[in-house]
């Protein structure tokens, strides 16, 4: 489950000053100094991909409600980091809000959907010959979807491990792991069940973070692997690298094709200059890979196949190779935008926000800290124990939307509204005169390797596009 993402792309500037990490045994990977070429030192750790483990079976991810394939990435990266190819983790795009793509497509009685998860399957097996078997993952409404595909013994077969994130379908005798927390929805795990199930019950994961945390990503490892990960966190890969992924839209993901022009953050608010990059989507909303350097901050900014301005996303800087980006726009469909972005306030003289992080949700009752320009954010009303006594919430919040919603031009916090997963706060930033705005992050408890990312976004006025920002 993710939250939306209202736009096709976004301009974000991050600021990372390492690429640097707190594991152990850093040194023995460290890129040497020769001469006079001296050692990046924002990346003492080098974890190509050109090096990684080809015996590693290709890994499948089945998303949940309000999802998409993005919600892997950053268990993704670590597994990258950890030599995992990134071409074999791939995701499974479906309609989260009607699709079947777990069940067989039969001439009687097919359902809007069916296919997907085994079409992929078949795809990343023919892409990857000297494999027969794929280890294949599902969170949240996804696990249902994954037990209706292993509930068929022919395509069963073509699973080695199945990983279960949040749900409770009955897997058979297929070799599963089962990831929950005493903080999932309702306040109670939710397994998998069958005859070969292994359950790690977390204590203070959300719904999202089940799926996307650090913790889930060390118990995924050991599972597969039977040993323990080198590297808690994201480390960097080649320079350059490389970016790739799908424009869709929120909730429903239906391909959208448009222009993305992608620009280095400069030294000035809302950059002008050439993009480094144009690219144009095919019909499935793929595009890329596109090449940029490494810790670089870049804007990405989407248009529709009109060539209207759609938004701007920023992410902090790629480490490495990234090939599960998906650039959102807002959901035609009335029942979702109503809840969501349709309550932004579009004006020229404010900035709406769209704020995430890869690796959870935003916990303000675990430490988790988010300031924007020197001001505290995260409250228990919006981000803690407050907000989660909000049924939408209780699974945690995957997203604050930000945005001036008493239109008093000030930022008074709270929870304004709440959409599943997301946080709705008054949160007020000027668009009159162009600027910057600045972020920190600290994630708390639920992640102590995440300890001041900051970032650096321009202020585009919401009534040309929503700005999103994700943390990775």
């Amino acid at each position: 489950m993710r939250t939306a993402l209202p736009l096709l792309s976004c301009s974000l500037l991050l600021l990372l000053s390492a690429c640097s990490s707190s594991d152990s045994n850093n040194s023995s990977n460290s890129s040497a100094t020769t001469g006079t070429t001296t050692q990046d030192e924002s990346c003492p750790v080098v974890v190509k991909d050109a090096d990684c483990d080809k015996t590693q079976r290709p890994f499948v991810f089945v998303h949940g409600t309000y999802g998409s394939g993005e919600n892997f990435a950053h268990v993704a990266q670590l597994l990258e980091s950890n030599g995992f190819c990134s071409d074999r983790i791939v995701g499974v795009e479906y309609d989260s809000l009607g699709d079947s793509p777990g069940n067989v497509c039969t001439d009687a009685g097919a359902k809007p959907g069916c296919g997907k998860i085994d079409d992929v399957i078949n795809k990343v097996l023919a892409d990857n010959p000297d494999f027969t078997q794929v280890d294949l993952a599902g969170h949240s409404q996804g696990t249902a979807h994954c037990g209706a595909y292993l509930s068929v013994p022919s395509q069963a077969a073509k699973v080695a491990h199945y990983i279960n994130f949040s749900g409770v379908p009955d897997v058979g005798d297929v070799q599963t792991l089962s990831l929950s927390s005493q903080h999932d929805l309702g306040g109670s795990p939710h397994h998998a069940t069958g005859k070969n199930v292994k359950t790690v019950t977390f204590t203070d994961q959300d719904h999202f973070a089940v799926a996307a945390s650090t913790g889930s990503f060390v118990e995924v490892f050991k599972y597969l692997t039977g040993k323990a990960p080198t590297y808690t966190s994201v480390q960097c890969g080649e320079d350059p690298l490389f970016v790739e992924g799908i424009a869709e839209t929120f909730a429903d993901n239906t391909p959208v094709t448009g222009k993305i022009e992608v620009r280095e953050v400069g030294t000035s608010p809302r950059g002008t200059e050439a993009p480094a990059i144009s690219a144009v989507g095919d019909a499935t909303g793929h595009f890329g890979p596109l090449q940029l350097k490494r810790n670089v901050a870049y804007e990405f900014k989407g248009f529709d196949s009109k060539g209207g301005v759609v938004g701007y996303q920023y992410f902090t800087p790629f480490k490495r190779t990234n090939r599960l980006i998906r650039l959102l726009t807002p959901s035609g469909i009335t029942a979702v935008s109503s809840l969501t972005t349709d309550k932004f306030v579009k004006a020229p003289d404010q900035v709406g926000l769209v704020l995430q992080w890869a690796g959870g949700a935003f916990r303000q009752d675990l430490g988790a800290r988010l300031t924007i320009n020197g001001t505290e954010v995260l409250e228990s009303d919006n981000a803690g124990e407050k907000a989660f006594s909000n049924g939408s919430l209780n699974g945690g919040v995957v997203a604050i939307f930000g945005s001036d919603y008493n239109k008093n031009a000030k930022t008074d916090l709270g929870l304004f509204d709440a959409a599943p997963f997301i946080a709705l706060s008054d949160i007020y930033e000027q668009a009159t005169t162009p600027a910057f705005i600045d972020f920190s992050f600290i994630a708390g408890t639920e992640d102590p390797n995440v300890v001041n990312e900051t970032a650096r976004v321009s202020n585009w006025p919401s009534d040309a596009g929503l700005v999103s920002l994700m943390f990775q």
